[in-house]
């Protein structure tokens, strides 16, 4: 998914979702991926579990243009036996850049130490 800076107005909203079901964890669920924000003032990419109306992730500050890795806990008390993941991209107000995302996993195990 990628959502380039140079398209569209200030606020609007990008979502990629997924419905995933038959997910049985006796454990925490762990979601993985790679993102990049590039540019000033470019926006924010957050993540929501379910229908959750709270981000269980969100980064809004370009650092540098380097692909960045992100692991999400998804506590035990989420999984049900369909999980719905939905990542957001909303522009800033930035005029150059983009907020990219690639290589989501979501394994049925607790996120790895660092």
């Amino acid at each position: 998914m990628s959502v380039p800076a140079n398209a569209g107005l200030r606020k609007d909203i990008g979502r990629l979702s997924f419905s995933l079901s038959n997910i049985k964890a006796d454990n925490n669920l762990c979601l993985a991926f790679t993102y990049q924000l590039t540019g000033d003032k470019i926006g924010k990419l957050r993540v929501f579990v379910n229908e959750s109306k709270n981000p269980a992730w969100e980064e809004y500050k370009s650092r540098d243009e380097r692909w960045r890795i992100a692991k999400i806990e998804i506590p035990k008390t989420y999984n049900r036996t369909t999980q719905t993941i939905t990542f957001e991209a909303e522009r800033g107000k930035g005029k150059a850049g983009e907020i990219a995302l690639d290589n989501v996993f979501l394994v049925t195990s607790p996120c790895p130490e660092d």
